[in-house]
């Protein structure tokens, strides 16, 4: 593993949370599109629960999805734990009635479902060959030192709905950006004229995400998740 992804896996939560395998794809060296000229989309924001893949290995988790200004907004990615007294594996988090049942017959509390840490985001939405992608910019001790990123997550808005948002991500290290100058544009050209190789998604459908939009008892339990560390 390189160190550019040793680092990727260290700092985010999106081995826990998301039914993807983050640390076998490359993310991007560039972001895609340019924040100041994007719109920040309020049918995106709310809490969604993250599916997981069938005999996926991953945990549960949503993400809270909010505004950051005008034109961005803030992801903040929330995972699952619990205590020894729940056992979290009995609840079938590759559909939505997981969560449901979650929800009915767990309390939130630290010594039962709780927080598993949280990762922060900055991301906007930018439209290459009449198709959505979804850049996400991590937030942390390269924003507190005034630096830039080593990376960013760039994802292909596959579906998007009131009650769904479906993405899969770009694989930076695909054959197509072999030697291309690491710079936005360039990055930009490629998907373009990649955008429907599956080689840059890493070529399997499994390295996706699906969120479903929370709501009834599993919006109030994760929303009471999400107070627990958000407070802290």
């Amino acid at each position: 593993m390189t160190p550019k992804l040793r680092t990727l896996s260290g700092a985010t939560l999106m081995l826990v949370i998301i039914p993807i395998i983050v640390g076998l794809l490359a993310c991007m060296p560039v972001p895609i599109g340019d924040p100041e000229r994007s719109k920040a989309d309020p049918d995106m924001t709310g809490i969604w629960a993250a599916l997981t893949i069938d005999d996926s290995e991953t945990g549960a988790g949503f993400y809270l999805i909010e505004p950051y200004d005008k034109r961005t907004m803030l992801i903040s990615a929330i995972g699952l734990a619990a205590a020894e007294s729940t056992d979290l594996e009995k609840y079938d988090f590759a559909s939505y009635a997981g969560y449901e049942k979650l929800a009915a017959n767990e309390e939130v509390d630290a010594d039962n479902v709780h927080a598993d840490g949280v990762s922060l985001n900055k991301s906007w939405v930018t439209r290459l060959a009449g198709e959505r992608f979804f850049t996400w910019e991590p937030m942390g001790v390269a924003e507190a030192l005034g630096k830039d990123p080593e990376y960013w997550m760039v994802w292909h808005i596959v579906e998007h709905d009131e009650e769904n948002i479906v993405l899969r991500l770009v694989d930076g290290d695909a054959a197509p950006f072999k030697d291309v100058e690491k710079t936005r544009r360039a990055y930009e050209r490629v998907l373009k004229k990649h955008v429907d190789d599956p080689a840059i998604y890493g070529g399997s459908d499994e390295y996706r995400i699906h969120l479903v939009r929370a709501d009834g008892v599993v919006l109030e339990f994760l929303s009471d998740v999400a107070d627990l560390i958000l407070d802290k």
